[in-house]
């Protein structure tokens, strides 16, 4: 069992660290994310069903603890980086080129921006190339349920970036 889930941590763990920057929007909580998903998937490694992809449901198990931890009472609203160099080191990471650094963060923070139940069909379908009948699996919806909150989504974001592109 050890050496099989090591594998596992070697091919998913560079997507889940993505899954959990783009839900956090911040690399502190982001890791403590990371590191919690891995730890319950260990723990619960042996209910994991062989048959099905590995990573639908590691991302199910990032994705119900992300939604745990935000109900907590202590978590309030933070900043979505903890400094300039925590910004500037994410978008290196994403930005393939310097003139679409601008574009990159303006996306993020539209995003970011969202609520957390439309930041994870955001993420889950745009960043993670899931169907919408997967993505309702994943966090245990109905497929209308995941269509809609794409929808309200899109709109939010569309809207937030025709008035960043005004306000230029």
């Amino acid at each position: 069992m050890k050496s099989e889930f090591e594998k596992y941590i070697g091919r998913y763990s560079a997507d889940l660290t993505r899954l959990c920057v783009s839900l956090c929007g911040n690399f502190s909580d982001a890791e403590d994310l990371f590191q919690d998903t891995w730890l319950k998937a260990l723990r619960h490694y042996k209910k994991y069903d062989e048959s099905k992809p590995f990573d639908k449901w590691l991302y199910s198990i990032c994705v119900n603890t992300y939604k745990n931890s935000m109900k907590s009472a202590f978590v309030k609203k933070r900043m979505l980086f903890n400094s300039d160099e925590e910004e500037r080191a994410f978008f290196e990471r994403i930005s393939q080129a310097d003139d679409n650094r601008e574009d990159y963060e303006q996306l993020h923070k539209a995003v970011s921006s969202l609520s957390k139940k439309h930041r994870i069909v955001i993420v889950l379908y745009y960043f993670k190339d899931y169907s919408i009948s997967e993505i309702a699996q994943i966090i245990n919806v109905p497929t209308g349920t995941v269509k809609s909150r794409l929808s309200v989504a899109r709109a939010q974001i569309k809207r937030r970036l025709l008035n960043e592109q005004e306000d230029r």
